[in-house]
């Protein structure tokens, strides 16, 4: 019986007219009176704040009070929704996110004639952003370090911002956002720090760095690679490509290559230098041709004459002997060609005394007739 007359109550309640104040459901003739409630002011916070709505009761007759909460969902006291396990005098209102939330509560007084229930008044918590808004920041302290080398990186320890707002500063050093993170450019550098939006500037002495070669390597071959004994190195075409600490680029001059004459055959290494650093490649040397000798001319013996014997003379006449002349021959070194006019000059020659002792041989041999 009594569970039924508590429900026919909230029935009740749920059925009256909207309007402020709190009301009392009408007591059953003889029965249990409603109890006497007061409501807590509205309220409002911050996000995230602390918020507690409550309700004080008095039961007029002794009896005992219960507690059961609602969410508003039009800002009356009528037709919300019932908040689960919010049976208390007191309720931790929502702050999670802005806006405003309306709550009531329904009281009731339960003895042994029944129960009568009254339902508050309702209360608005209100939750605003009370965060600062940030008009600007400023560098506190600078970085421990602030010079550098070209190509290092930015370190921020003991770097701090002074942050403005509109109700007042605050300082901070962690959550900050620094550029450039990498010195790539010598001299006065700019550094830019931000923070929610803002941004302040400080400077930094970037040293410039020295341009160190790494490494090499051949990037293309020269457009001569095989060559004879003897023949000079030729590196047209010949490129280089060269890694530094800051690019990697390709040249065709100012290396050094060895060896520059190649002195034996066969697959060759060239060497090629360049600041310290060295790579190679091969080219092809073939042995030089031998040309093969002239012919030699071999001179032909000088033939020799032969004089035919004088004809016979009588017994009586001894003829006079024909004169002897002694020709000495030097064989001169000269070609075939003038050796064999050698020959004919000399037959003449001979021929020639030939004819000279027969002639003289026929003018005695006529006086002396």
């Amino acid at each position: 019986m009594k569970k039924r007359l508590i429900s026919l109550a909230l029935v009740l309640v749920l059925l009256l007219a909207a309007a402020p104040g709190a009301y009392a459901l009408a007591p059953l003739p003889g029965g249990t009176i409603e109890p006497t409630v007061y409501t807590c002011n509205d309220v409002k916070c911050g996000v995230g704040d602390i918020a507690i709505i409550s309700v004080t009761a008095q039961s007029p007759d002794g009896g005992t009070l219960s507690y059961q909460w609602y969410r508003s969902l039009d800002g009356t006291n009528m037709g919300g929704t019932m908040i689960l396990n919010a049976t208390s005098s007191n309720y931790y209102a929502d702050t999670s996110s802005e806006g405003t939330n309306y709550y009531f509560c329904v009281v009731t007084n339960s003895s042994i004639n029944g129960s009568a229930s009254v339902i508050s008044s309702p209360i608005a918590v209100t939750v605003e952003n009370n965060e600062p808004v940030i008009e600007g920041i400023g560098v506190l302290t600078l970085p421990t370090k602030t010079q550098y080398k070209e190509g290092d990186r930015l370190e921020t320890n003991g770097l701090s911002i002074r942050v403005y707002t509109n109700q007042g500063y605050y300082d901070v050093s962690a959550g900050l956002e620094v550029s450039p993170a990498v010195l790539g450019v010598s001299g006065t550098q700019t550094i830019t720090v931000k923070y929610q939006g803002k941004s302040c500037t400080f400077t930094v002495e970037v040293e410039a760095d020295k341009e160190v070669v790494q490494s090499i390597s051949v990037s293309s071959l020269p457009a001569k690679t095989s060559y004879t004994v003897g023949e000079r190195l030729d590196t047209t075409g010949l490129s280089i490509r060269v890694v530094t600490n800051k690019q990697v680029k390709d040249i065709t001059e100012g290396f050094t290559c060895t060896p520059m004459v190649f002195s034996t055959s066969g697959s060759q290494t060239v060497t090629v230098n360049f600041q310290g650093k060295s790579t190679t490649f091969t080219v092809q040397v073939a042995e030089r041709s031998t040309p093969s000798p002239s012919p030699t001319a071999t001179a032909s013996p000088s033939p020799t004459a032969t004089v035919s014997p004088s004809p016979s003379a009588s017994a009586d006449v001894s003829p006079s002997p024909s004169p002897t002349h002694t020709v000495t021959v030097h064989e001169p070194h000269e070609t075939s060609a003038g050796s064999a006019f050698l020959q004919i000059v000399l037959l003449l020659a001979l021929l020639g005394l030939v004819g000279l002792g027969a002639y003289v041989y026929t003018v005695q041999r006529k006086n002396r007739k």
